[in-house]
């Protein structure tokens, strides 16, 4: 559906499910374009000014995206980002096709001065945060005079991004006036999809079939964590019966690997901890620990493959934003989100593909039940889920 669009140049919101293909379904027609016009000899590699930059939201899916590019230049990456097999196979498959592009990621958590040499060298794609790309271009340290494309990855995350806004009136007041720009999503919310038809009226909006759906593939279990009638309804009783939940769940038999998503960092810890005294292998991955052990944590879940074992990633939804993480059988809801969109996420990351399949277990209390109930029947029949009260 995006090729014909993005081969032709044209603005595109490219928008389906989790797990759907929207890296490729940019990636390829980009390179394919960028490549024909290297051939013709109307494009070329320069220092500072890539053609073609990818915005998006964290480090971590700026490391996969990046992975999929062959690039004849060192990744500004921690070896161990490698691990993305599912990402590194596609890059090779590309490899063979003879597009071998210099690529980069600009995040923070990586040191600056190895950025910037790195930009100064010949480029032809970047796939930086928010935060840094402004950096860059406001000490003049990234030119985008040479600019062919620019996707926005996870677009409706990025609003939420402060550092997105002014990131994009850069982008747009000194790119070319004929720079492409696609903008990627899971979900497509009423007040960013204005906002995008406001600045790009003539973009072309792709829909693919799955599109506010989840995976046919995936099955949703809801587990009442409410307590009996006449309980003490606190959150510390809330969390023991999630635990009791959670725990009862981890005893029914080993799961290779399983992602339990909670909406605190201090809910994750207590999570780890109750898994950990059952003698469970748990790696934490949120924004409290230091980029190096996060990227080692998701290297290990993403490489490990137990046979008569299970693996746990206690996480935030840090790990929910387009990141493919190959084998997860299950995902654990142990915190309703706050947000109904992120709901699709939290469970897109297991069924993922065709023919995928997983199993998402979702904990909810008191008015949560009939709310995830709700989210669960629109998401069946296909209804946008943006319109559902969050409270």
């Amino acid at each position: 559906m995006s090729f014909p669009h993005v081969i032709k140049g044209k603005s595109c919101i490219i928008a389906d499910q989790s797990g759907s293909g929207k890296t490729l379904a940019y990636l390829l027609p980009v390179i394919q374009s960028i490549r024909q016009d290297e051939l013709e000899g109307l494009a070329k590699s320069l220092p500072q000014s890539p053609r073609l930059i990818i915005l998006v939201p964290t480090a971590e899916l700026a490391s996969q995206v990046c992975l999929l590019f062959p690039s004849t230049t060192n990744f500004l990456l921690y070896k161990s980002f490698l691990s993305f097999f599912q990402v590194l196979r596609n890059c090779r498959l590309m490899s063979k096709s003879g597009v071998p592009f210099r690529s980069m990621i600009a995040t923070g958590g990586f040191k600056q001065k190895t950025q910037l040499e790195s930009l100064r060298n010949e480029l032809d794609v970047l796939i930086a945060t928010p935060g840094r790309f402004l950096y860059l271009v406001q000490q003049g340290f990234l030119h985008l005079t040479n600019l062919k494309c620019a996707v926005l990855d996870e677009v409706d995350i990025l609003f939420k991004d402060e550092d997105f806004q002014p990131a994009l009136e850069n982008l747009m007041n000194l790119a070319l006036v004929t720079t492409q720009y696609l903008f990627v999503t899971a979900t497509l919310p009423v007040n960013v999809y204005n906002k995008l038809v406001e600045n790009f009226p003539d973009c072309q909006v792709i829909m693919g079939p799955g599109m506010h759906r989840t995976s046919s593939g995936l099955e949703e279990i809801l587990v009442d964590c409410s307590g009996e009638d006449g309980m003490e309804k606190t959150q510390d009783t809330a969390f023991v019966n999630k635990k009791s939940a959670l725990l009862k769940l981890v005893e029914e038999g080993p799961v290779t690997k399983t992602i339990i998503f909670c909406n605190k960092i201090e809910t994750c810890r207590k999570v780890e901890n109750a898994l950990t005294r059952s003698n469970r292998k748990v790696l934490p991955f949120h924004a409290a620990l230091a980029q190096d052990l996060r990227v080692a944590n998701m290297e290990e879940f993403c490489q490990t493959q137990p046979k008569d074992s299970s693996l746990f990633l206690v996480c935030t939804d840090r790990a929910s934003r387009g990141i493919d993480i190959p084998g997860v059988d299950q995902v654990v809801l142990f915190d309703f989100p706050r947000d109904p969109s992120e709901y699709v996420r939290r469970v897109g990351r297991t069924a993922r593909g065709a023919g995928g399949k997983g199993r998402a277990f979702i904990f909810v209390v008191g008015k949560q039940v009939s709310l995830a109930r709700r989210i669960i029947e629109r998401n069946r029949k296909g209804h946008p889920l943006h319109d559902v009260p969050s409270n």
